[in-house]
């Protein structure tokens, strides 16, 4: 089996490991992963590692400093010791950039199934369930579904955080890294609220006109712009995790900002991971904690229903602006990892690696 694994602590090297492949145990299923998507979110799981706890999610034997970035996509049961887990079941959800992954099914029904491996138990619980993919989905939803899914689900957890708290009495929303895809998704779920205020992005110079051809942003701001924002009162959602971008706005904003909302580190070689960063007014935003808390306070399966809608339409709109990239294998991945690593990638790009 092969597996695509970096250093902990330099992103930008990284190997490509032959694994044997380990003989089933009782309850166990083996699953060859068939494709996997890629975007600059894996990055932050690379980045918030130690933090958050991402690497022990697929653990590397030995102590040379490599790990292991996880990825969303779709995998096919190849060999099964669970009674109730049939070869052939295709599945969705969390996986390595690997070949292969053995499994131990718990708390399975018609739809879903964790992972109850013991190493992972200690993790969120979001990260160890599994979609039971039905048959007739076309290649195309899977595919728009591991690129868009976990990113856009974000995005609607952000948003109906925005809005629950009446957007913090702020006159604007401030997105940082407005080319990510979960600044597009929110950006999206703004737009499509008619209570919510104005919505000003910035990004690098290169990706202006993009964003802006999205129709999602009232407005868009280079990064050297700072002093450009409007002095109106503020609430920025983080996406890039630059800690000197982060400082410069507090510092031009000042009574201005009414909160500051960290959710990714796309910039995540300039980031500040400890996550009591950041003063008063702040939060690191963890969207399974919030799907979880928000699950409960809602009725029964209300906030699930309502995100799944968002997520689904939104996904479907970007058709209109996202081109899908597939490259073969693990080797193949690995020459375009650098790519988004150094955060090079057209963001009117997806990439999906098929093994």
């Amino acid at each position: 089996m092969q597996r695509f694994e970096v250093n902990k602590a330099a992103f930008g090297e990284h190997r490509v490991s032959t694994i044997d492949e380990p003989e089933l145990k009782d309850g166990e299923i083996r699953v060859a992963v068939d494709f996997f998507a890629f975007t600059a979110n894996n990055m932050t799981y690379a980045a918030a590692g130690d933090a958050l706890g991402y690497w022990q999610f697929f653990p590397v034997a030995g102590a040379d400093g490599y790990g292991v970035i996880p990825v969303w996509g779709f995998a096919n049961v190849v060999e099964s010791r669970a009674d109730d887990i049939a070869i052939g079941e295709r599945l969705y959800g969390y996986f390595p950039p690997a070949d292969s992954l053995v499994m131990l099914p718990v708390r399975t029904d018609d739809r879903t199934l964790f992972d109850g491996a013991k190493h992972r138990q200690a993790l969120p619980p979001l990260y160890n369930r599994y979609q039971r993919v039905r048959a007739g989905g076309s290649m195309q939803a899977e595919h728009l579904q591991a690129l868009l899914g976990p990113l856009y689900n974000t995005s609607y957890c952000l948003w109906d955080q925005i809005q629950d708290h009446d957007y913090y009495g702020a006159q604007q929303v401030l997105l940082l890294s407005a080319s990510s895809k979960t600044s597009i998704g929110l950006a999206k779920a703004l737009a499509d609220d008619n209570k919510a205020p104005p919505v000003l992005g910035l990004t690098s110079a290169g990706n202006i006109d993009f964003v802006k051809s999205l129709g999602y942003y009232d407005d868009v701001l280079a990064y050297d712009a700072l002093a450009d924002v409007p002095q109106v009162p503020t609430v920025i959602v983080d996406m890039a995790g630059n800690a000197a971008t982060a400082e410069a706005l507090r510092n031009h904003l000042v009574g201005n900002l009414t909160y500051f909302i960290s959710v990714g580190l796309t910039h995540w070689d300039q980031a500040n991971t400890k996550l009591d960063a950041g003063g008063d007014r702040h939060e690191w935003f963890f969207a399974p904690s919030y799907m979880l808390e928000r699950s409960a306070a809602l009725p029964s399966g209300e906030f699930a229903r309502n995100a799944q809608r968002f997520v689904m339409a939104a996904a479907a709109s970007a058709g209109d602006w996202l081109s899908l990239q597939e490259v073969s294998g693990v080797e193949a991945f690995s020459q375009h990892y650098a790519d988004i690593c150094a955060g090079s990638m057209n963001p009117a790009e997806g990439l999906i690696c098929k093994l």
